[in-house]
């Protein structure tokens, strides 16, 4: 912990969001004068640094991280938290969303009364037209949310809106920096079609380069989840890192504000962000001529993002991108260790295999506790995938690059699909292939919590070869395997 101070103060803020996510009472006026106390006991220990009052500060800090976790996620819930009328009204709203296509609806994210609610509409010919910015004058019934991951995301009720219950307005279209680039994502969406991308493949490159997963049906998400690959259809480090890989050959003033501008085209998504967050003191420490990839790099960033929006701290996404980076940071060294290889072909398919093994390890029990599922083939999918994610985002970018060319860009387009469709064979061809994935539940986070520090003893093992660290490791795996079969039986499953 002495090794990654801005780690021990991530863990403590998002430990102050927990709490205050559980117990929240809607009274913030204690915490914050406990906060301000803490704060001028801090500055009076810097006037007056001794080594003996050293755990004093250290301890003082994390329990003043903690409390601002506590007043942040406070006022995060009095943000979204909104007492609707219990009748229909009839409310003015701005769309701040694409369209998302349900079996029967439109799925419409709108901002009313300074809230935002989730509005369904029926199919018709007017409601295809919607387009983020555009404002609506609607008369609805708003519900309460039920669900708490519909507060976690910004929304504060839920509505169904019948076919004369609403209408566009004639004022004009809002205009800002969200809805402008929300405006030109689905510009090229239409332009990937327009140019030829096939209806198969459109939605999986929307989703792979421009972020955008509305389109994709069940069956292709179901193909990739089994195949291992799920990852490659939602924005994150990967796809962040090839675009860098790509924009590193420019200047480095250059490189930085070209990602912000491709992250808030996308929507500044949490894994979008932490992505272009580490790029970009990666890009700055690449310029100074320092490394400073590491745990204190990848802690730095979460720890902005909580402070930006600790609600953060409860996406999935959000939460397996920092424990898969994580996860590779740690085990990636132990692992390429294991094997050595003089072939670069073989080393490189070695070095992406560890890559794919060290965050698979670390977000196995996330994976089990959500989706309640593991994919058996994912080493072999992943190989394919790392080799042909990098040229699909490369021909995209080509596409683009070549549009004053329209011979030049047919081919562009050929091969791109030709690209996709291989990406789809594959996981369809792994998915259908027996015993591709199996069920394991995990029942409680109390597991996940023995699982990771049973992880934290494996690492320790791995780094020292110190007997004690083997004998902990196996310890806490008993202990786990006890406590999901007590668990099993408590649950009558």
């Amino acid at each position: 912990m002495k090794t990654y101070p801005i780690f021990r103060l991530t863990i403590s803020l998002a430990a102050g969001i927990l709490f205050a996510n559980t117990y929240w009472t809607g009274n913030m006026t204690w915490q914050i004068g406990i906060l301000l106390s803490l704060l001028l006991a801090l500055g009076a220990l810097l006037r007056k640094p001794s080594y003996a009052g050293r755990w004093l500060f250290g301890a003082g800090t994390s329990c003043f991280m903690f409390l601002v976790g506590v007043v942040l996620t406070g006022h995060a819930w009095k943000e979204v938290e909104m007492d609707w009328s219990p009748s229909k009204q009839v409310y003015k709203g701005v769309l701040v969303e694409s369209l998302v296509e349900k079996p029967k609806t439109f799925q419409c994210r709108v901002r009313t009364s300074g809230k935002e609610v989730l509005l369904y509409l029926p199919k018709d010919s007017l409601s295809a037209l919607l387009k983020p910015g555009d404002e609506l004058l609607f008369r609805a019934k708003v519900e309460e949310n039920y669900a708490r991951y519909l507060y976690y995301d910004g929304i504060s009720g839920t509505a169904y809106v019948p076919a004369n219950a609403w209408k566009k307005t004639e004022s004009e279209s809002l205009n800002d920096w969200k809805t402008s680039a929300l405006r030109v994502r689905e510009w090229l969406i239409g332009k990937y079609r327009q140019w030829g991308i096939g209806e198969e493949e459109l939605p999986v490159l929307s989703a792979l380069t421009l972020g955008y997963k509305g389109d994709l049906d069940k069956e292709t998400r179901e193909a990739y989840s089994v195949a291992g690959i799920a990852h490659v259809l939602a924005l994150s480090g990967m796809h962040i890192g090839i675009i860098w890989f790509l924009l590193r050959w420019l200047k480095g003033g250059l490189v930085i504000p070209l990602l912000w501008a491709f992250a808030f085209i996308v929507g500044l998504e949490p894994s979008v962000v932490r992505a272009v967050v580490m790029c970009m003191l990666m890009e700055l420490g690449r310029l100074s001529g320092s490394k400073v990839f590491s745990m204190n790099t990848l802690s730095i960033t979460a720890l902005f993002m909580l402070l930006y929006n600790p609600f953060y701290l409860f996406d999935v996404g959000f939460q397996l991108s920092f424990v898969a980076v994580a996860s590779i940071l740690f085990f990636y060294p132990l692992l390429f260790a294991f094997l050595s290889f003089k072939n670069k072909i073989f080393r490189w398919m070695w070095s992406v295999l560890c890559v794919s093994m060290a965050a698979q390890l670390g977000t196995a029990p996330l994976v089990m506790y959500y989706f309640s599922n593991f994919s058996v083939y994912f080493l072999m999918t992943n190989l394919v995938a790392s080799v042909l994610v990098p040229f699909i985002i490369y021909g995209a970018i080509l596409l683009v690059m070549t549009m004053p060319l329209p011979g030049l860009q047919h081919g562009v387009v050929v091969v791109l699909n030709g690209l996709v469709s291989g990406l789809n064979a594959s996981a369809e061809w792994v998915s259908g292939l027996p015993h591709a994935t199996f069920s394991f539940s995990v029942l409680n986070p109390l597991e996940i919590i023995v699982f990771y520090v049973m992880l934290g003893a494996w690492l320790m093992y791995g780094r020292t070869r110190r007997r004690k660290w083997l004998i902990r490791g196996l310890f806490l795996m008993a202990c786990l395997l006890m406590l999901h079969f007590c668990l099993l039986l408590y649950c009558g499953k």
